[in-house]
C-alpha cells in the first residue's frame, strides 16, 4: 500500500466534513471578492470624479498652487501674530482704567458740572484731569499719577476718581 492509499484511507470518514469546509471557505472567499470589487469600483469612481478632464501634470499645477495658497496663510498668520503681539504691548501703556466723579465745586450752582476724570494704563500710571466750573469761568486742572500714586496733593473728588480708577479689573 503506498502512502497516498493511506491517506485515502485515513481521511474517508471525515472527508464529507473536509468538503463542507472547502465549500465554506470557497463561499467566505467568494463574499471578501465581491466586497473588494465593490470597494474598488466606488474608489476607482471617486478617483475618476477627482481626475476628470486633467491630465497629470494638471493636477501637479494644482498640487502646487494649494501649497502656494498654504505658504501665504502661513506668512499671514506669521504677520497676524506679530501685529497681535504689537497691539498687546501698546496696551500697557495705553489709558485702560477710568475713574470719573461729577460734584458741584460752588455752593448754589445749579447741578453736578464739575468733574474729576482719572485714567491709567496697567502700570498705574496717568493723569487726573480735573474741570472745575464756577461762576467766573471753567477751570482745567492736571495731576500726574505715578504706580497709583499722585505726585502732587488731590482734592477729595480727585481722590475718588483715582480710587474708582485703580479698582477697575481688567
Amino acid at each position: 500500500m503506498g502512502f497516498l492509499e493511506s491517506v485515502n484511507q485515513a481521511l474517508a470518514p471525515i472527508s464529507g466534513y473536509l468538503a463542507i469546509g472547502a465549500a465554506l471557505i470557497a463561499v467566505a472567499a467568494a463574499v471578501i471578492a465581491i466586497v473588494m470589487m465593490t470597494r474598488y469600483g466606488r474608489l476607482k469612481h471617486r478617483l475618476d470624479r477627482f481626475t476628470e478632464g486633467r491630465d497629470a501634470a494638471s493636477l501637479e499645477d494644482i498640487l502646487l498652487r494649494v501649497l502656494e495658497d498654504n505658504q501665504k496663510v502661513k506668512t499671514q498668520l506669521k504677520n497676524n501674530i506679530n501685529e497681535i503681539v504689537r497691539i498687546n504691548e501698546n496696551l500697557l501703556t495705553a489709558y485702560r482704567k477710568i475713574g470719573i466723579v461729577k460734584y458741584n465745586a460752588f455752593p448754589g450752582m445749579a447741578g453736578k458740572v464739575s468733574s474729576s476724570i482719572c485714567l491709567l494704563n496697567n502700570e498705574n500710571n496717568g493723569i487726573v484731569i480735573s474741570s472745575v466750573h464756577g461762576q467766573e469761568g471753567c477751570y482745567t486742572y492736571i495731576r500726574e499719577i505715578m504706580n497709583g500714586k499722585s505726585v502732587g496733593a488731590l482734592t477729595k473728588e480727585d481722590e475718588e476718581a483715582l480710587k474708582s480708577a485703580l479698582q477697575m479689573e481688567l
